[in-house]
């Protein structure tokens, strides 16, 4: 990957797949489009739409598995969200993630090609291990390296030593679960933290938040009907 991989290469590629399209997927720019829309009202109601993944207690400033791959000076922002079910019934929806796999849960027609995100778990994809990909787009051969797992725990994705993308699993009570999300990225000057604080961050929260509402949402169903298997 570029040395400059927050620009040229993560940009670029969430740009051709949320406004181009890639092959394979919806065709339709107006259902793009409806998508940015709908992202957008997130943006702009930020802090009440922030309200249901704030971190709670500690969580923004507490360690968390993945935060030592990214040495140095970083940015690093954290959201979760509270999910009825224990982590166990979690776990599997989390490992299956990435495109050509179950998709990433959050809006499929920026980030996914249209292809929809699975709404069950999928067994073929359930096996897990350090090094494995998740690709970032239905066309890409890389993506997301898995740098560090800890089943029904925790899933730490990333790239070398720039930056980590962690999912957590924290017991609440018998039935409950924090899924806490960290985004953690390196930088080298001034410029570059303001430029992914001001410009990064905001469309990864929103695109962070409805992912975790969508699990949420779709976890939960499943352990209500007793059917949260593959």
């Amino acid at each position: 990957m570029p040395q400059d991989w927050r620009t040229s290469d993560i940009g670029e590629r969430w740009f051709k797949e949320a406004v181009v399209g890639s092959e394979g997927g919806d065709p339709s720019v107006m259902s793009r489009l409806r998508d940015l829309t709908r992202l957008a009202g997130v943006l702009v109601t930020g802090p009440l739409s922030r309200r249901p993944v704030q971190p709670l207690g500690d969580e923004a400033g507490r360690q968390l598995p993945g935060d030592e791959l990214v040495s140095g000076k970083a940015v690093q922002w954290t959201d979760g969200v509270t999910i009825r079910a224990r982590p166990a019934e979690i776990w599997p929806w989390l490992v299956q993630m990435g495109c050509r796999r179950a998709g990433w849960y959050s809006y499929d027609r920026l980030d996914n090609s249209g292809i929809p995100s699975a709404d069950r778990i999928l067994p073929e994809f359930q096996s897990v291990e350090v090094g494995d990909v998740f690709p970032w787009t239905p066309t890409a051969d890389d993506g997301f390296v898995v740098r560090a797992i800890e089943p029904e725990q925790a899933i730490v994705l990333g790239e070398e030593t720039q930056f980590t993308w962690a999912f957590v699993l924290q017991p609440v009570d018998e039935t409950s679960t924090r899924l806490v999300t960290r985004m953690r990225m390196s930088y080298k000057n001034l410029a570059e933290r303001l430029m992914l604080l001001v410009s990064f961050r905001p469309i990864d929260w929103g695109m962070q938040r409805r992912q975790l509402l969508n699990l949420k949402r779709s976890i939960e169903a499943k352990v209500a009907a007793g059917s949260n298997m593959p």
